[in-house]
């Protein structure tokens, strides 16, 4: 099943809805804490809370959620050596496929978020790569280890891969896209990830 993989992403966005308990100096980690600090102001934000702002809170979100992501060093290296082979146009609509995916899949469930912690354990910084090993905590006491992988950019510190409990993101879909690719084609590729945009499913 395509993405079958997708539900971990549920940690990535939990991680961002909590409060910080715990936070480390270094620029890249406070990247991670600035956006969590924002996305978790705005759930929090009972003027936002109503039926008819939440198209508003939902833009709003995802917008904090964009300015830590990089979506198309994401992309890139879930396709791995695919990638190349793609046009500028078939970039940019995976890339816009991937980003609503990831709306589409939990915007529903931000309001579940809350009520947790995440403590920053480590910032590691190799040149221009930083890891943050963060770990999660429920509000049910449900322990998760979350590091993020960052890349930067224009002196700006930027997502482009999590693990969790060790495992890659990333990995997980460069193992899916390429068996779609090796057996399909790019537009079939496309065709499922609209699907699963449009079905939630």
């Amino acid at each position: 099943m395509i993405l079958k993989y997708i539900k971990q992403l549920s940690l990535i966005l939990l991680l961002f809805f909590t409060v910080p308990s715990l936070v480390m100096a270094g620029d890249a980690t406070e990247r991670i804490k600035v956006i969590s600090d924002n996305i978790f102001s705005i759930i929090s934000d009972k003027s936002l809370q109503t039926a008819e702002m939440e198209e508003k809170r939902e833009q709003m979100i995802m917008e904090a959620v964009d300015s830590g992501f990089n979506w198309e060093e994401f992309s890139r290296r879930a396709l791995a050596r695919h990638w190349r082979k793609r046009t500028e146009d078939e970039k940019k609509t995976f890339i816009s496929l991937f980003r609503q995916l990831i709306k589409r899949t939990y915007m529903d469930k931000s309001g579940q978020y809350s009520g947790g912690k995440v403590e920053f354990l480590e910032e590691k910084i190799e040149g221009e790569y930083a890891n943050i090993k963060t770990r999660l905590t429920s509000s049910t006491g449900t322990q998760t280890s979350v590091d993020y992988r960052m890349i930067k950019k224009d002196g700006v510190w930027w997502v482009y891969d999590v693990y969790i409990e060790g495992v890659s993101l990333v990995s997980n879909y460069r193992t899916q896209f390429n068996d779609i690719l090796i057996n399909s084609s790019f537009e079939d590729l496309l065709n499922r990830l609209k699907e699963k945009v449009e079905t939630g499913k």
